[in-house]
């Protein structure tokens, strides 16, 4: 038995095994043979692979806990998992055959608004890195889940139902802008929302299940809209179009399918994710410790009752439970509320 031979291709100019550009219509029928030895080279991204994967090798080593050795070993190979498949939806059959089959395409684009970006989080780089969570302004406002949450949409919407991709069938930069988009779009959805990555949000989980069921109902939306689509998107496709392929049309309705189904199944394994991470940290985890939090900002800032002779300032301490005059002030507050008399009701 002979050694599978590798094909090579080069990325947006649809040629395999030397076959010429306009003869896309020859690329071999997609099988199990040729999705495998299928290959094509995508040296940025193995140059960003290799940048991310030793500068988190540093840090994890820098910041090595010798009582949690575990967790640092799932986290590493969450990384590495992710940057694998970041890989391999670049490099493999799945680039290659994309250009011609929007199906295939549409895998591409779940693996890496979805599979990707999920897979690095749980790497936790962030809390590998730094220890914490970014509170800069602009990583708030960058993260803030309403914001990614409309991102995500956004992103999803124009690149399927507008004119985007009949401009990237025809402009190799607009499939390379699309990855970016992608990667980046999934990855601030998802940061606040899965595993437990150190966040400028520190969501409770019922919200986090909340926000990610709105998001898979942006993958529903598209995926169906592709479905009952009667004309193509994307009419140039059709000249990198094999001849043993499925029309136009077809293939863009699977793609939906494959978008409805592959996106929902994906997010709902999001949802049981988080439905077994709040089980597993109790009470830490509901939402009355969120109330908590800002039960305790508030706190931190109440001043004396208005018309009172006191005048502290209440958050003298770190700890605003901790500090005495806090809760005296807060207590006399709350004690000339009591002694109001209820507002008169009118007629």
């Amino acid at each position: 038995m002979g050694v599978p031979r590798v094909t090579l291709a080069v990325a947006g100019h649809r040629v395999l095994a030397g076959h010429r550009a306009e003869g896309s219509p020859e690329i071999p029928p997609l099988n199990w043979h040729t999705a495998v030895t299928t290959w094509t080279s995508a040296p940025v991204f193995d140059a960003l692979a290799a940048l991310g994967l030793a500068g988190y090798l540093t840090a994890v080593l820098r910041r090595a806990r010798p009582d949690r050795p575990g967790a640092a070993l799932r986290a590493t190979a969450s990384w590495a998992a992710g940057l694998a498949v970041l890989l391999v939806a670049v490099h493999s059959s799945i680039e290659v055959y994309g250009h011609a089959l929007l199906w295939v395409h549409m895998i591409q684009h779940l693996l890496l608004i979805m599979v990707v970006p999920v897979l690095l989080i749980w790497g936790q780089p962030i809390r590998r890195c730094w220890g914490r969570a970014p509170g800069g302004r602009l990583a708030r406002w960058l993260t803030f889940p309403v914001l990614t949450l409309g991102l995500y949409t956004g992103v999803l919407v124009i690149t399927h139902l507008t004119g985007f991709p009949e401009l990237m069938a025809t402009q190799p930069w607009a499939h390379h802008l699309e990855q970016v988009l992608y990667l980046l779009s999934g990855y601030l959805l998802f940061l606040p929302l899965v595993g437990a990555e150190a966040s400028p949000w520190p969501i409770p989980h019922i919200v986090r299940f909340a926000l990610l069921g709105l998001a898979m109902g942006a993958d529903t939306l598209v995926g169906v809209a592709l479905m009952l689509t009667g004309r193509a998107l994307a009419p140039s496709t059709g000249l990198a179009r094999p001849g043993w392929g499925p029309s136009l049309l077809k293939d863009q309705n699977f793609s939906g399918a494959i978008m409805w189904v592959g996106g929902d199944v994906l997010m709902m394994l999001l949802m049981l994710a988080v439905v077994a991470q709040w089980s597993m940290t109790g009470s830490r985890a509901r939402l009355g410790d969120w109330l908590e939090s800002a039960r305790r900002q508030s706190l931190a800032a109440v001043g004396s009752y208005p018309g009172s002779a006191d005048t502290t300032v209440v958050g003298a301490s770190p700890d605003v439970d901790d500090d005495e005059a806090a809760r005296q002030a807060y207590n006399r507050m709350l004690a000339a509320l009591h002694r109001r008399p209820p507002p008169r009701r009118s007629g």
